[in-house]
């Protein structure tokens, strides 16, 4: 069922959503509902979340990260002998 969501979350962003937010909406989260199509944008995930929840309380939801190819970067930062950050 989740990669079904996410499927469907990333077909719906992509055909219908994405020129209508980007560039303009860069860095904000936005939630799809994969059944109505239906969106709500926020600048934090959780508000989002809730905007989306009052609009379809039964919704399927989908995170997007809008200009980005994930809604969160995973990894680990370090600095070396000389000061400069690598990220691993």
């Amino acid at each position: 069922m989740a990669q079904e969501v996410a499927r469907r979350g990333k077909e719906i962003y992509e055909r219908e959503i994405r020129t209508e937010v980007e560039p303009e909406q860069e860095g904000r989260f936005l939630v799809i509902d994969v059944k109505s199509g239906s969106y709500a944008l926020a600048d934090d995930e959780l508000e989002a979340f809730d905007r989306a929840r009052e609009e379809t309380p039964d919704g399927l939801l989908y995170l997007v990260r809008v200009g980005h190819r994930a809604a969160h970067r995973l990894g680990v930062s370090a600095v070396g002998p000389t000061g400069s950050r690598s990220i691993l």
